[in-house]
């Protein structure tokens, strides 16, 4: 002999919650836009830090400074995003601007002989090559950049 629940499968209309409709948009369209923005301020900088800057043809002698860099460097791998977002910040200003040169590739080896480049990563003034500074310190770099002084 069967026997019947009633109930058990049947599902009731109009009883399921919804979300009022603006959360479902910002769920939906603003919240995808948020992460994305977020991973890129994050991933941009490697992302540029290994494809870019593989074949640099000269010092840009109106840049503030130039960092010789290696993509594989832990130290390198610290600082370039600040570096990059720098670059960002001062876009349309040459002189505020810090070239990078990645050393690690082939085109631009031979910076480092031409440069006595010994670590990485080494900043240098381009109108003065021997005025160098070896840091991951974001304040030493910036006085760096800003007057030529290395606080060490």
């Amino acid at each position: 002999m069967k026997h019947y629940i009633k109930g058990g499968n049947e599902t009731k209309k109009g009883t399921k919650k919804q979300l009022p409709k603006p959360i479902i948009i910002i769920v939906n369209k603003v919240l995808p836009v948020i992460v994305l923005l977020v991973a890129g301020f994050f991933f941009i900088p490697y992302v540029s830090m290994n494809f870019q800057n593989n074949d640099v043809k000269g010092l840009n002698t109106k840049a503030e400074a130039v960092m010789f860099y290696n993509s594989i460097c832990s130290h390198c791998q610290k600082v370039y995003p600040k570096i990059f977002w720098h670059n960002i910040l001062n876009f349309n200003n040459d002189d505020k601007q810090i070239q990078t040169i990645n050393v690690q590739n082939p085109n631009n080896k031979h910076y480092i002989s031409d440069f006595a480049v010994q670590e990485t990563p080494t900043f240098m003034k381009p109108n003065n090559p021997d005025m160098k500074l070896v840091s991951t310190d974001v304040k030493q770099i910036n006085n760096f950049a800003e007057t030529g002084a290395s606080d060490q």
